[in-house]
């Protein structure tokens, strides 16, 4: 729920006018080191994971969300419940950027909206960045994918993409190229920083493209979900082969449901398991069980469930249209490039070569620990905010 525009700047007037009083009476202002950070807005599940890297740098980081998709719940705070209630859903967000002005001096979000309401769809609201920027907070946005991509823009990297099968332009992605050019260029003229990786990339002109930020928690009680389990080399079973689609259409989920029936018809003895829906602990014990995992063969990039199956010891078939430029130490990255036409073949390959499977398994495993741990991130992280002057 969005408020009236002259209701929303009087709001935001007397949000800064207490910002800078109580600023002025405690003697904070002016330019001061970073000692709180939150990350708020749209539930991706890695924003959780990103706040915990950042604390590694000395910095006391949160996650925030106002609502959370059925795959996690696991923020720092939740405020789900109270949004429930209609009477406070338009209120809280302007009580909490209250709060977080007073609180916190870094801000991320991502391109989709911060702590108030977006304008529009995949918008995210100039006037609070204009606050923001104005009492001298740090603001980094980044992608995720379905908040900068455009149908001209994702039709002209060519076959295969995204838009060609796209059941219902305009739902799921911005999928408007002057509209989120135009958003993209007055957020990023507002802010400190944008971050994209991947074919993010081609969306956000000026984006810092070297982050890669969908670190997987491997330390303590989260890491023993992430406890890995390599394919056996000696299995005598069906391959068995595990795909989270969280919409079909973009990852290509028919051309994998294809390539299974090919490779039924040659003979080849084939488990297909689908988790959709499923919160990540348990999706987490699904893809244990694979002995191979099936991200996308259109988009162009992998998720982080293909992280997440890395972590877990399993090889990974994604498509990736550009390695060099889209992958960390692109090397040592041991996903298994495929498009829609190589699916079956592929699989038939790796279905007659367990200790492939196995190999695969120990690199990606390997893959994750040096270059998506928490540790890692973290690291590359201080080297962002010190490029955009934000140490």
């Amino acid at each position: 729920m969005t408020m009236p525009r002259l209701l929303q700047r009087i709001l935001l007037g007397a949000i800064e006018r207490t910002a800078r009083l109580l600023q002025a009476r405690s003697g904070r202002e002016g330019p001061r080191p970073v000692r709180r950070s939150l990350w708020a807005g749209t539930p991706i599940i890695n924003m959780a994971v990103n706040a915990r890297a950042e604390r590694r740098l000395g910095v006391d980081a949160r996650s925030l969300v106002y609502e959370t998709y059925f795959v996690t719940r696991a923020f720092d705070i939740n405020l789900r419940p109270i949004m429930r209630v209609p009477v406070l859903r338009a209120v809280v967000p302007y009580a909490v950027l209250l709060w977080a002005v007073l609180r916190f001096d870094r801000f991320h979000f991502y391109l989709d909206r911060g702590l108030l309401p977006p304008e529009a769809r995949f918008t995210i609201d100039r006037a609070e960045l204009a606050l923001l920027r104005r009492l001298g907070k740090q603001v980094f946005l980044w992608a995720y994918g379905a908040d900068v991509r455009t149908t001209a823009a994702t039709r002209a990297l060519g076959e295969p993409n995204c838009c060609t099968a796209c059941p219902a332009p305009g739902s799921a992605c911005v999928c408007e190229d002057d509209r989120q050019q135009r958003a993209f260029g007055q957020a990023r003229a507002l802010v400190t920083a944008v971050f994209s990786m991947g074919d993010m990339t081609h969306y956000t002109p000026g984006s810092m493209n070297d982050l890669y930020y969908w670190p997987v928690d491997l330390d303590a009680e989260e890491g023993a979900r992430y406890r890995p389990s390599f394919p056996d080399p000696a299995a005598d079973r069906p391959l068995r082969i595990v795909h989270a689609p969280n919409h079909r259409a973009f990852k290509g989920t028919e051309h994998l449901l294809a390539a299974v029936e090919r490779m039924k018809e040659a003979g080849c003895a084939v488990d297909l398991v689908l988790v959709e829906r499923v919160p990540n602990r348990e999706a987490l014990e699904l893809y244990r069980s694979a002995d191979v995992i099936f991200d996308q063969c259109l988009i162009g990039f992998h998720g982080y469930f293909a992280n997440e199956a890395m972590a877990l010891g399993k090889p990974v078939l994604c498509f990736i249209r550009d390695p060099e430029r889209y992958l960390l130490a692109p090397a040592e990255c041991p996903i298994v490039n495929i498009r829609p036409d190589t699916i079956a073949p592929t699989l038939l390959r790796l279905a007659g070569d367990r200790a492939l499977l196995h190999d695969l398994g120990r690199r990606g495993r390997a893959y994750i620990e040096r270059y998506h741990s928490p540790a890692a991130f973290a690291q590359r992280l201080a080297a962002a905010y010190a490029r955009a002057g934000a140490a």
